[in-house]
This record gives structure tokens, C-alpha cells and sequence, in this order.
């Protein structure tokens, strides 16, 4: 079976265990139902996270047990919201579970700040918005508000700190408050600005604002400078957003909001209609197909530098799995952003078979 060792197979089965919760992905486009929503006046000190994830482990560098339901609390967050990610991280090594788990909660919090507020009045949006701005500041201050993906995040810049301090080498890059930043506004401006882009250099910048900034946090979060490292994850950051917003093309028209570029939308003869009622035609796959390329070129640029960068950032750009994996699907479709193969949530290959793929790059330390 394609030379893969019984070993792999066996622990790949171990990854499969379902969520509780409903896989509705942030990767997809699709939201699922956050667990711990503080309101926007209080603390929410009175919530309790949940406890301790095996994803931890006996011999995780987290040992309050307080942290470590923080911790826990993020995990299943990642695994209920955004599962296709979960495979990945939970592969990591000990070392830089914590972190990846903790920023990647942070990233589904944010995405789902429209859901949180159900009256969708701007001003409530920002002021949501505007909680986590306040939330990162006084978390990197170190005086953390009492959300578990916070109080995760505090403890990961902690240990980085203590790790610094016992090294002779060069100080460790932080998680830089540019980058938390970067991701919120970028979330805001989208919600707050409801109009599909004009070109795909939008979806660029949509792209770089998210998926990109959070790569440059898990670099850092792992301790890596390296300037061909960065410019890999700017490239994948953009192929990953890109293929995202594709995948979720349904999803978003069934809310009447398109993120496909007006320009090759008039180009082709497609309507914002056409768009918003699923209706799939010619000039729609020409559409995707122009995008989707854009995607896959950004894909193979962040793979060409795989010779060049840290092998211990490999294992940290392993979300190009997922990605290619839905290019691929959506080209063997005929680039119908509608087509029922498209619609599962997760990554369009087997749970088993991406699990696979994820430990058969984890080997070759590749991505």
C-alpha cells in the first residue's frame, strides 16, 4: 500500500478518533460553535476550560494544571473547529505542541467573531474585535485576561523567555505583537467591508493578513529566524488563505458574500447571483481555475524553498497538506467550486489517507 511502513499505518489510526463536536472547519469557510465566548464587559473568570487534553502528554514542558487545562481547552478548540489542522499539530513533538495549539485557537477564536456576535451591528463587531486587540496587549504586558487561549499564549511566551535566559546563543524571536495584530485587523476590515475583492491581489493581501501571519508566529514560536523560512511561509500563508476562501465559496454565497475577484468575475460573465444561488457554469470554473492557479503557484513556491530553510521549520508548514490536497480535488472536479466532492468538511482525501500524508512528510522532513 503505496510502501508505507505497517508502523506509520498503525499509529496513523491512532489520529482518527472523531470530535465530539461537529468538524465544521475554519479551513472550510464553515464555523463551529465556540465553547467559551466571554462577553465583551467582563472577565469571564466564572467559565472553566475543560481539562487536561491527552494531546499534552505526561512529559509536556506545561506542568501547571491550570495551564494545562487552558492548553487542553485550546486543543480540543482546534480539533472541534478546525480538524484538518488538529491532524497535523498533534504530530508535532512535545516541544512545540503547546505553542502551535495556542496560536491556531487564537486563530479560530478570531474567525469566528461574526458568529459570536449574532446582530452583526458593526459596532458590536469591533468592539469585539477591539476585546482580543486589548486581550494580546496585556497578554504580551503579561497580565493576561482569564480566556484560556490567552493564559496559553502567556505561558508559551514564558517559557520562550526562560528558554532565552538559560541559552548562550542569540535571543529567541517573540511572538511578535505586529503579527496578532495584523490577523485581527485583517479579520475586521473583511467583516466590516462586506464587497468581494477587485482582483485577486486582494485575496493576496486577505491571504498574507492571515494564514501568512500566523506561519510567522509558529516560526517564532519555535525559535527559528530564518529569512528564506519567512519568505516560505509568506508564499504557503498565501496559498493556504487562497485555497480557503475557494473552499468555502458555498458556504460564504449562501450568506450573499463572494470572496472570487469582480475583475475575472466580469472577465468571464459571472454575477455576484450566479455566485450567491451556487449556480455552476464555464465562466464560474474559469474563474476558480484562475484563482485556484494562483494558489497552486504560491503552493510550489514555498515547496521550492524547502532545501533552504531550517529542517525544524518543515514540520511547521505541514498545513500545505490540506491545501494541495483540495487543489488537486477541486482540479479533478473541473474547478466547480460546487461539485458535491468539494462540500465534506475537513480535506477532500480520507481522514486515514491525509493523516498518512502528514507522517510520510514528517519522515522525510518535507511539506
Amino acid at each position: 500500500m503505496l510502501g508505507i511502513p505497517q508502523m506509520m499505518l498503525s499509529n496513523a489510526h491512532k489520529a482518527l478518533r472523531p470530535s465530539a463536536s461537529p468538524l465544521a472547519a475554519v479551513v472550510s469557510g464553515q464555523q463551529c460553535q465556540p465553547s467559551f465566548v466571554p462577553s465583551i464587559n467582563e472577565s469571564a473568570s466564572a467559565a472553566q476550560p475543560p481539562l487536561q487534553h491527552r494531546c499534552m502528554g505526561t512529559k509536556s514542558p506545561v506542568q501547571d494544571p491550570g495551564l494545562r487545562a487552558a492548553f487542553g481547552y485550546c486543543i480540543e478548540e482546534v480539533r472541534s473547529c478546525d480538524y484538518e489542522n488538529y491532524v497535523w499539530a498533534a504530530q508535532l513533538s512535545k516541544e512545540l505542541r503547546p505553542a502551535v495549539f495556542a496560536l491556531r485557537a487564537f486563530n479560530v477564536e478570531t474567525a469566528q467573531v461574526a458568529d459570536q456576535v449574532r446582530s452583526k451591528e458593526p459596532t458590536l463587531l469591533q468592539m469585539r474585535y477591539q476585546w482580543w486587540r486589548d486581550g494580546i496587549s496585556n497578554t504580551i504586558k503579561g497580565s493576561p485576561p482569564k480566556h484560556p487561549v490567552l493564559l496559553a499564549l502567556r505561558s508559551v511566551m514564558d517559557l520562550q523567555q526562560q528558554s532565552s535566559s538559560s541559552s548562550s546563543t542569540a535571543a529567541s524571536p517573540k511572538l511578535r505583537q505586529y503579527h496578532f495584530k495584523r490577523i485581527i485587523d485583517t479579520r475586521e476590515n473583511d467583516l466590516l467591508d462586506p464587497q468581494p475583492p477587485l482582483t485577486v491581489e486582494g485575496l493576496e493581501q486577505y491571504a498574507e493578513g492571515t494564514a501568512s501571519q500566523l506561519l510567522y508566529l509558529q516560526l517564532a514560536s519555535a525559535n527559528i529566524q530564518s529569512r528564506e523560512a519567512d519568505h516560505a511561509a509568506s508564499h504557503l500563508g498565501k496559498a493556504v488563505g487562497i485555497a480557503t476562501l475557494l473552499k468555502g465559496t458555498k458556504y460564504h454565497g449562501e450568506r450573499r458574500r463572494s470572496y472570487l475577484p469582480v475583475e475575472l468575475c466580469a472577465k468571464h460573465g459571472v454575477s455576484q447571483e450566479d455566485v450567491y444561488s451556487a449556480q455552476p457554469s464555464d465562466g464560474m470554473c474559469d474563474v476558480v481555475l484562475a484563482v485556484a492557479s494562483v494558489a497552486k503557484n504560491h503552493l510550489d513556491e514555498a515547496r521550492a524553498l524547502a532545501g533552504r530553510i531550517p529542517r525544524e521549520a518543515a514540520p511547521l508548514m505541514l498545513m500545505s497538506v490540506g491545501c494541495d490536497s483540495y487543489l488537486r480535488a477541486l482540479e479533478a472536479c473541473n474547478f466547480d467550486p460546487f461539485h458535491e466532492r468539494l462540500q465534506g468538511r475537513g480535506s477532500p482525501l480520507s481522514p486515514l489517507m491525509h493523516v498518512l500524508r502528514v507522517k510520510m512528510h514528517l519522515l522525510r522532513g518535507t511539506y
